[in-house]
């Protein structure tokens, strides 16, 4: 697995309350689901605490000024639980489903305390 900055969504982002990540990716035609063979990899290093955290991965058709996604639409939803978060690496890897638009991005849902997570997420081939 390779990650490359301009697919990634996060890189090493603090996240200890709901948040979105800090970039969006542009992919372009949109649409790039499974028979694309390209993935969402989000990896956690530090995390503490005992909150739990939900991954929401999001498209939209358009950025906003600020460079998020403008309207965005949660296509998939992966939980995460305290213990993965605190054991850290690889808490997601799944293909991207259809119906993905021109934007993906990643939202992150933080139930509880979560302290010292640092999350990397982004769009990979062989997860």
């Amino acid at each position: 697995m390779i990650l490359d900055k301009q697919n990634l969504s996060s890189s090493a982002q603090a996240v200890t309350a709901t948040a979105p990540a800090t970039d969006t990716v542009d992919l372009g035609a949109g649409d790039a689901g499974p028979s694309e063979g390209i993935s969402l990899f989000v990896g956690v290093d530090g995390a503490t605490g005992t909150g739990t955290l939900a991954v929401e991965l999001q498209t939209a058709d358009a950025c906003a000024a600020n460079g998020t996604l403008a309207s965005p639409v949660t296509v998939a939803t992966y939980p995460v639980g305290n213990e993965a978060l605190k054991g850290g690496g690889k808490i997601v890897g799944a293909r991207l489903p259809h119906g993905m638009k021109r934007y993906a991005g990643v939202n992150y849902v933080v139930t509880g305390t979560v302290t010292g997570a640092k999350i990397t997420a982004g769009l990979v081939f062989d997860v």
